[in-house]
């Protein structure tokens, strides 16, 4: 009897999250799901200076870090109300480090007598923006707003290493980037050109990383063409 009672009791709340809920999705008017694609327009690499294994000047390599010009993945957006939509995805790009150290006394102990070698990584970009369409014509201009996520696989590429005799050898590398995730304030705005079985969105986003760590650099811009195809107008 106290377990119908308590039953009585919270029915109300859940009646009224679902009054709360339901007219929120008989709103959505637009469901588009397509491909991105991006194109950096800010620096995509850091430059370090360059170090040589010995200290006679042979062996010298570079210290730097780069993204690929590009950035590929799929979109998807929902239209909720008077031009406001949701919009998520993901991207997909690639990073590279080359990295040369000669001699290093390390503070606690140990000793590495050089090291060149040249790795790559897979990077993975999650936006989840808010966006505002403010026309509901053929040609309507649009901006964003939200946060994107960044996950940075582990590093892999091959090098030589030093040994005691300062022989070079060849090794593998594979370790961890060191970050699950990063993160970004992410604005931008463009254009959303409506033809008949496809909307051509054109868009101008920017990105500002809470963090530098294995970024080319805090602020980036990037030119993003979306190809969307509608679901439901």
């Amino acid at each position: 009897m106290a377990a119908n009672r308590f039953t009585i009791r919270r029915a109300p709340g859940a009646v009224w999250l679902l009054a709360t809920i339901c007219p929120a999705i008989g709103l959505a008017q637009r469901v588009s799901v397509g491909v991105t694609a991006g194109v950096p327009i800010s620096p995509v690499s850091q430059e370090l200076p360059r170090a040589c294994l010995f200290q006679s000047g042979v062996g010298c390599g570079r210290n730097d870090f780069e993204m690929k010009p590009y950035a590929i993945g799929a979109t998807g957006d929902v239209g909720i109300a008077w031009g406001i939509s949701v919009e998520t995805g993901f991207l997909y790009e690639r990073f590279h480090r080359d990295y040369s150290a000669g001699l290093i006394a390390y503070r606690g102990g140990g000793v590495n007598f050089g090291q060149q070698y040249g790795v790559s990584a897979n990077g993975w970009l999650f936006p989840f923006l808010l966006k505002y369409t403010f026309v509901r014509k053929k040609l309507a201009p649009f901006v964003v707003a939200g946060a994107t996520l960044r996950h940075l696989g582990s590093f892999e590429g091959k090098g030589i290493q030093l040994d005691f005799y300062l022989q070079p050898y060849p090794e593998a590398l594979d370790f961890p980037s060191g970050r699950d995730l990063d993160a970004a304030i992410t604005a931008g705005a463009g254009v959303r050109w409506r033809k008949r079985i496809v909307d051509v969105m054109p868009e101008i986003r920017f990105l500002r990383w809470t963090s530098v760590y294995n970024q080319p650099a805090q602020n980036q811009a990037m030119l993003v063409l979306g190809l969307m195809f509608p679901i439901r107008r």
